[in-house]
């Protein structure tokens, strides 16, 4: 029996225990690490060679503090008291609202705004 097995142990022993997922995940690849002849620095080199080379992970953890921020300061109840005092929207403003975002963008040269596609004239 392999030793570098003992990755999986810590993941489901982990979560029996209920700790923090990402906390498990990175005890088990540290587990895995050394019981695969690494050494720490060797391990820890590792976690930075792939948080470098997957820059999209780093996104999550500076929206999330953001986006947790935003709740905190009543982002839902602000939504909803603007989407409330929206009564007097129809559909025929709502589109006409549109459209004229649409000219804006166009004359300002951003012609991949959305909708339906079109001739852009290139």
């Amino acid at each position: 029996m392999t030793l570098t097995l003992l990755g999986v142990l810590v993941i489901v022993l982990g979560f029996a225990a209920r700790l923090n997922p990402l906390l498990v995940v990175i005890a088990a690849a540290i587990v895995t690490g050394l019981a695969g002849d690494l050494d720490l620095l060797a391990v820890i080199s590792a976690f930075g060679r792939a948080f470098n080379e997957n820059r999209y992970v780093a996104v999550v953890f500076i929206v999330l503090p953001v986006i947790g921020a935003l709740e905190r300061a009543g982002l839902q109840e602000r939504a909803r008291s603007f989407i409330l005092s929206l009564k007097a929207m129809t559909t025929f403003r709502l589109l006409a609202l549109y459209m004229l975002a649409r000219q804006i963008a166009v004359a300002l040269g951003l012609i991949s705004f959305g909708g339906q596609a079109q001739w852009c004239g290139r």
